[in-house]
């Protein structure tokens, strides 16, 4: 493996969780790092896909074009994604992916990607897993989005900008909020008077701390609470 390999986000994904050091090796062959600037476009909703990314650090996000020329965010995508599956079924891209912040992503070829599936079942397993993963994940937020309230959607979103290590073992957090209150409002599905309300409501229970984009999380415990009421 190459030096930075060790530790990577991307290789403990479901899809790698099985590979042996060997086939690692052979990952390493196809994947290429390369470090992209904030605001790269990897490529446009109805282009032809044509590569898969794994997402060593940094944001992405997934966004759709709307007619009256602006974007609306669907996903945000954290360390770990493997994304751009689209590339394996020679389908339109059908969103576009824009770099969020400074990330090094990883990028395969789709036809070298898809002949390491023919010589590896375990990576082959791994993409089914990932992609049932996937549809699991979006039950879900169709889930969270029909039944939990503005304050639930509010802290769960918080949440998951948390570092997950961070998460399982500190009391509290400090992040830097990606996104302003209205590209928030738009992942999900709340209006920015209402997320801004939601921040006010927040800070007077004493759960953060907010000043700009900068957020203290008071307390892990009672925001997970909170989210999972």
């Amino acid at each position: 493996m190459k030096p930075n390999c060790p530790g990577c986000p991307v290789l403990p994904n479901l899809l790698f969780r099985e590979a042996s050091s060997e086939q690692f090796s052979e990952l390493e062959c196809i994947f290429r790092p390369t470090r992209l600037h904030r605001n790269h476009v990897l490529y446009l909703e109805g282009s032809s896909a044509q590569h898969l990314f794994g997402l060593r650090s940094g944001l992405v996000k997934l966004v759709n074009l709307l007619e009256n020329g602006k974007e609306r965010i669907v996903r945000v995508l954290f360390p770990g994604a493997v994304f751009g599956f689209e590339a394996l079924t020679k389908t339109a891209c059908p969103v576009t992916a824009v770099v969020l912040q400074d990330s090094e992503i990883c990028v395969v070829p789709c036809d070298e990607f898809l002949s390491l599936l023919q010589t590896s079942t375990d990576t082959a397993l791994g993409v089914i897993r990932y992609l049932v993963s996937e549809v699991t994940r979006v039950r879900s937020q169709i889930a969270d989005m029909s039944f939990k309230d503005a304050r639930m959607r509010v802290t769960t979103f918080v949440l998951s900008l948390v570092p997950p290590d961070e998460l399982k073992s500190s009391l509290t957090a400090s992040i830097t909020l990606p996104f302003s209150t209205l590209e928030i409002g738009e992942i999900l599905e709340l209006s920015p008077e209402t997320v801004s309300r939601t921040w006010s409501a927040l800070r007077r229970d004493g759960l953060i701390e907010k000043r700009g984009r900068k957020l203290v999380i008071s307390s892990l415990e009672k925001m997970q609470n909170v989210a999972h009421r």
